[in-house]
């Protein structure tokens, strides 16, 4: 998951030349869009007392993270396909500002719902040195990933649109989705307690 955060960057070089080039925005625009854009990021503590707190179809990660994958997903390739043709003119910028707001926010929560994951498996392991590792190996997974996407978003650019590349980074939600389905989660009951953790259930 770390991996594939990291990745996402992929389109932010491409999300600067949409900006500009295709829509035709200013500096100011563009700068006041950028603060928009990290707004998702700033609330990350909402997410996690609403993961925490409001089990989505009976678990607090997995759902969630299908959740936000799905919807970054399609708010990529809305962007990527230029909504299909549905709005022109006037609609596709604001129509675009709010999908790329929507998928960094995804991106956020996400991000908030794997960290409680390791902080889970941190608190279950008796063990030190395996929560140092799941630190280290969610670190390095996600600079990897960043490496990655730096290096390849000029590259595709050089011979492909903008568009383009938010069509290609649409998969990597995807695979956040994919990889909660394997997610090792006990199923929450409606009294707040794991299945396992229910005293009827033995």
């Amino acid at each position: 998951i770390y991996f594939v955060e990291g990745a996402l960057g992929l389109a932010r070089l491409a999300q600067t030349f949409l900006l500009k080039d295709e829509l035709h925005l200013g500096p100011a625009e563009l700068s006041a869009l950028t603060g928009l854009f990290t707004l998702p990021w700033t609330i990350k503590p909402l997410y996690g007392f609403l993961s925490d707190g409001v089990p989505l179809f009976g678990f607090r990660r997995r759902s969630y993270l299908i959740l936000a994958g799905l919807i970054g997903c399609f708010s990529y390739s809305l962007v990527g396909h230029k909504f299909w043709g549905a709005l022109d003119g006037d609609a596709l910028i604001p129509a675009t500002i709010a999908c790329l707001i929507l998928s960094s926010a995804c991106i956020a929560f996400s991000d908030v719902v794997a960290d409680g994951i390791v902080v889970q498996k941190s608190r279950d392991s008796n063990d030190p040195k395996i929560a140092g590792g799941l630190q280290s190996l969610c670190w390095g997974s996600a600079a990897i990933g960043g490496l990655l996407s730096a290096y390849f978003s000029g590259s595709l650019l050089e011979v492909m649109k903008p568009q383009d590349v938010f069509s290609i980074t649409a998969f990597l939600p995807l695979v956040v989705a994919s990889i909660a389905f394997v997610i090792d989660e006990k199923r929450i009951e409606k009294g707040g307690l794991a299945e396992e953790e229910n005293p009827m259930n033995g």
